[in-house]
């Protein structure tokens, strides 16, 4: 390739190009924002007049890189000849002069970008809008923060006022008998293996209900921080340290799907956060671009994994007479059922189960085509990810309308927010940006850089399994890696699908003690159904971590029961079957986690459980009774005390 004439040495450095060319113009503004000042970007039509020195280049042909000694290049070496000024891209002129490779295929795509730049110009105004500038997120990144901090404190605080009755020293699985029977466990194992490995928490350290208190206390004050943006990067490093701490030491109280997410997303942050003393809102440096990719990569999974277990969940599956099962998703009646069995219900919920069924199967479309449909929105054109944005956001604000599901939903939300970018957002909020935007300097973090892309490798890595798994279920499927294995217990790399098989039925656990064993009293719950005049209420954000597991432990009641025909609480789970002796012993941590206690002086002798199929009332039995569920038993237990 020939080489341009030598020109007369300038002050400074020029790339040189055509300044009628729409496209030429708009990747010129994206060079200017990578490069900064050190670079002069100088239009062909104006060089005459300015640099009449450099007369005698042929600049209409291609662009030009021109250094302060005069020597001149064009094409893709000029291109990597400016670029080299951002210490960033330095490594591109490097490979370009040593591995000739590299200069046939540069200078190859150059030439073909340039004979293009037409439909390339057109492409580009699709994809970006007018403004052709790489979009920047400078205030979705600061509102995702703070918000992320709201939510962490709903967390921690939320599980600080029932730490003790679930997980203390006399709640009812105490974190430190499990710690202790975990230690023995992996201490027997062939070859013996570290405890602290498999189920990372410091609560290891100490034990007792006053750390636990202190791990709530501690996150709930670095969440605040975090709103307020004191120590944003310090504060995100330690809330994913305590909360991974509580989530291990809570046991199946901790088992959740926000949990977990709120984990991943929190981890994700930390390469978001600013490094400094205190955030300064909109005048912090612009987030490496990657991390925003991880995020938008964690919504789509969350969102397309929901919507595929949904269609998928019955592959390889079928009930035990041998018949296949009906599916309530595919059939479009998923919405019959959901309104009144899903954990917790409010008052809404039963209005929303009176809708006419037309409505409700095309509900039921809608939901699949924004969980299956808009995650594909996330990594396209501007235009689309305002789509997907705006209907995952919608999907979240209708669910949270019509049932209890703590965090979950604000945390969605928070994550599709990182869709939209700044010009988005209203005129006020921009005209206050003063924040760098990256990589126009060097990050200051630049060790969370390094850690940043061995990460990113990873996330992908197994979210592509995942989502390989989840729309393509293989019953049959293969042992996890070996990195699944010892990524697991760090939960950073998650599967998920919520209302993956939509229950049918509303089993109901009912709790009665009795000191003689003929005069019965209920325990009654404070958020899930019990008393058939009591409206559901609404609880979120507050997560009653009990309520929701009791939900689970009737479903499995139901199970046995239909297998048995019979309701004991010898078939129950063991943390239920503790619950009951606590009750029994009238442990005032656990009794408190109820609406009230029954027997306020002494704990009952007998405690027997009865299991109950609820369902809402009808609009007219409603009318009649004013009652807002119906219930019929399905088993009655067997009175048990301490004695037996």
């Amino acid at each position: 390739m020939s080489k341009p004439p030598a020109a007369a040495s300038i002050d400074f450095p020029l790339l040189v190009f055509d300044g009628d060319c729409r496209y030429c113009r708009a990747v010129v503004d994206r060079w200017r924002d990578a490069i900064g000042e050190r670079v002069g970007f100088v239009p062909y039509q104006e060089v005459p007049a300015r640099y009449p020195q450099l007369a005698g280049h042929d600049f209409k042909r291609a662009v030009h890189f021109i250094g302060t000694d005069g020597k001149a290049t064009r094409g893709a070496e000029a291109v990597f000849g400016a670029m080299a000024n951002c210490r960033r891209k330095r490594w591109l002129l490097w490979l370009y002069h040593r591995l000739p490779p590299i200069v046939w295929a540069s200078e190859g795509v150059y030439q073909l970008v340039a004979a293009n730049r037409g439909p390339l110009g057109l492409f580009r105004r699709i994809w970006y809008g007018r403004d052709l500038k790489l979009p920047t997120y400078h205030i979705s990144t600061a509102i995702f923060l703070r918000l992320l901090g709201l939510i962490y404190l709903i967390a921690f605080v939320s599980l600080w006022v029932q730490i003790d009755g679930l997980v203390g020293e006399h709640g009812i699985a105490p974190v430190k008998n499990f710690l202790e029977a975990a230690d023995h466990y992996y201490s027997h194992q062939l070859p013996p293996a570290s405890a602290a490995w498999h189920i990372p928490t410091l609560v290891w350290l100490n034990r007792s209900d006053g750390f636990l208190h202190l791990l709530c206390g501690a996150g709930a004050v670095l969440s605040v921080m975090l709103i307020f943006g004191l120590l944003p990067l310090p504060a995100l490093v330690l809330l994913w340290v305590y909360y991974l701490s509580l989530f291990h030491a809570g046991q199946v109280f901790l088992g959740f799907q926000w949990d977990i997410l709120l984990l991943e997303t929190g981890f994700v942050a930390i390469f978001l956060a600013p490094f400094a003393l205190r955030s300064k809102f909109l005048a912090d440096r612009h987030p490496p671009r990657l991390a925003i990719c991880l995020v938008w990569w964690l919504l789509f999974r969350l969102m397309l994994e929901s919507g595929a277990v949904k269609l998928t969940w019955t592959v390889g599956q079928s009930n035990l007479d041998g018949t296949p099962i009906v599916n309530t998703w595919s059939a479009l009646t998923a919405l019959d059922f959901h309104y009144w069995t899903q954990p917790l219900p409010i008052w809404t919920s039963w209005y929303a189960a009176r809708l006419p069924e037309w409505f409700q199967r095309l509900s039921v479309i809608g939901v699949l085509v924004i969980e299956l449909g808009s995650p594909w929105l996330i990594f396209g054109p501007r235009v689309l990810r305002y789509v997907a944005c705006g209907a995952i956001t919608l999907l979240m604000l209708l669910i949270a309308s019509t049932g209890n599901y703590n965090f979950f939903n604000l945390l969605t939300i928070a994550l599709a927010l990182m869709l939209l970018d700044d010009r988005a957002w209203p005129k006020f909020l921009r005209r206050r940006i003063r924040g760098i935007d990256w990589p126009a300097l060097a990050s200051p973090t630049r060790w969370r850089t390094f850690l940043l892309f061995p990460f990113a490798g990873l996330v992908v890595f197994l979210g592509v399994r995942q989502v390989k798994q989840a729309v393509a279920p293989n019953p049959t499927r293969d042992k996890p890696l070996r990195l699944e294995s010892r990524v697991a217990p760090v939960v950073l790399a998650n599967e998920y699908g919520l209302f993956r098989r939509m229950t049918e039925t509303r089993p109901e656990i009912v709790i009665e003690g009795s000191n003689d064993a003929a005069t019965w009293k209920t325990y009654e719950f404070r958020w899930k159904p019990g008393d058939v005049a009591q409206a559901p209420r609404l609880c979120a954000p507050y997560q009653p971590r009990l309520d929701w597991q009791m939900w689970f432990e009737a479903l499995r009641l139901e199970s046995v029961f239909e297998q048995t025909q019979a309701i004991d609480p010898r078939n129950a789970d063991p943390w239920f079957q503790a619950f009951l002796m606590r009750l029994l012993r009238g442990y005032p941590e656990v009794v408190g986690l109820l609406a009230e206690n029954p027997f306020p002086d002494s704990p009952p002798k007998y405690i027997r459980i009865s299991l109950y199929e609820y369902r809402f009332t009808t609009t007219a039995e409603r009318r009649q009774t004013g009652d807002w569920w119906r219930r019929d038993l399905v088993g009655l237990g067997p009175a048990i005390s301490l004695a037996k």
